[in-house]
């Protein structure tokens, strides 16, 4: 009832949110990775040769990310959206036009920074910031273009493809994103000031957020954030404090194992003896429970703080690991799939809603591009790192039992990092933050 209730009071800024996830897909590797063949045929390259490309470029982007994503706290969200939308579809003109391998790494460069990268970046930080008293449940609405995606476009541009090529494919998709998505983005918002106005520099609004966010039963905030003038001390820098440090490794984990364990599904399958098709349902599997992950950690985040539950949601990943490790059997891999999309579901929500929490309104989009760019570097370091390990013959019962270790030391370090000393948020005595 409360998702249809904060539905029903915000329908334009949440639907906002999940336009630009579900746009974020045309520079999402699910969506790129159907081109590879073809563009591959197209350019004389090999397999290995795309898929070093293209970690070379997701690496780029991350890096850029931070230095381009800052400028959303600066500026008018919807022309920084429109900005955006207008480099993800130049991105996919010069995919399309792309007649050797240079032309290809700058396509793929725009395409990787502006989809991956900078519409989830609007779409997170847009809802982050507008929502204070349900943000939990707002973020998960908002993100519920993702999996939309994932469920529409592979079939529709697979067929695209077959019927026009993969050229005009990805033309199409740069004319969609300008007549479709740009103007659905500025019709949802264009009077809405309050969503799109720049969060101005207040360390008073940013502890009373950190306040709400630390008393699950206060219910009184109101769903815009106050513009009052700075009269305290300006915050910590967040970035200076252990806290961060001890949560990195938590940040950067569902990234790394899940594009890694994913990436060598092939090499697990046969290892284990279980026909790939099991994974390939399993994927069905995994977009019905991480939509199910974000929807349920909405209400909890909104009802204990992100911050409280944050160490604990990799445990479901944990869990499927530990089945995939201990069985042969071929459902198990039904089982893994289900409970690594659970924690993805809830990190997606729980790695935007933390932010506010942490920092004042006006350096949400700093901090959490900072932040989305280490998972794209672990996500890009992942298959690498397991694939070192498949190289020195280390057998996957090693490897998934090496990986629960990680794991749950790491869970360890984040809960560590929750007593007091380790980060406390502007203007919140250590007393009242925990």
């Amino acid at each position: 009832m409360q998702f249809l209730l904060l539905l029903r009071q915000a329908p334009r800024q949440l639907a906002f949110g999940a336009l630009h996830s579900f746009g974020s897909s045309f520079g999402q590797t699910f969506l790129v990775a159907l081109f590879v063949p073809f563009i591959s045929a197209s350019l004389g390259l090999n397999e290995t040769e795309f898929a070093n490309i293209y970690a070379g470029i997701t690496i780029g982007s991350a890096l850029c990310l931070p230095v381009v994503g800052r400028w959303i706290d600066k500026v008018d969200i919807l022309s920084y959206s429109l900005a955006t939308m207008a480099l993800l579809a130049l991105g996919c003109v010069m995919i399309s036009l792309a007649g050797n391998v240079w032309m290809l790494i700058a396509a793929l460069f725009v395409l990787r920074l502006a989809g991956q990268g900078l519409m989830t970046h609007v779409s997170m930080t847009g809802i982050a910031r507008y929502f204070t008293k349900h943000r939990g449940r707002a973020l998960a609405v908002a993100s519920f273009g993702f999996p939309l995606a994932e469920a529409i476009l592979p079939a529709t541009l697979l067929g695209l493809i077959a019927a026009f090529g993969w050229r005009y494919t990805y033309a199409g998709s740069a004319v969609f994103i300008i007549i479709v998505l740009v103007p659905v983005a500025f019709l949802l918002i264009r009077r809405d000031q309050k969503f799109r106005a720049v969060p101005t520099r207040s360390s008073k609004t940013a502890a009373k957020q950190a306040s709400d966010s630390a008393r699950p039963t206060d219910t009184t905030t109101d769903s815009t954030p106050d513009q009052s003038s700075p009269t305290d001390p300006e915050h910590p820098r967040l970035f200076r404090s252990l806290y961060v440090w001890f949560c990195m490794p938590m940040l950067a984990a569902p990234p790394l194992i899940m594009t890694a364990l994913f990436f060598h599904q092939g090499a697990i399958s046969t290892h284990k003896g279980i026909e790939l098709g099991w994974f390939a349902a399993g994927f069905t599997v995994f977009a019905v429970t991480s939509v199910l992950g974000a929807f349920g950690s909405g209400p909890l985040i909104d009802k204990h703080s992100a911050r409280s539950l944050f160490p604990w949601h990799l445990i479901p990943m944990m869990a499927g690991i530990i089945v995939l490790a201990i069985s042969h059997q071929p459902f198990v891999i039904l089982i893994y799939m289900g409970l690594v999309g659970i924690t993805v579901g809830f990190a997606t929500t729980l790695r935007t809603a933390i932010i506010p929490e942490l920092v004042p309104l006006d350096e949400i989009g700093a901090v959490r591009s900072t932040l989305t760019a280490v998972m794209v570097l672990a996500s890009a370091m992942g298959p690498a790192i397991y694939g070192w390990m498949f190289a020195a013959d280390i057998s996957i019962e090693v490897m998934l039992t090496a990986t629960l270790i990680a794991m749950a030391v790491i869970s360890v370090l984040s809960w560590l990092s929750e007593r007091p000393g380790f980060y406390v948020p502007p203007g919140i005595s250590p007393q009242d933050s925990h």
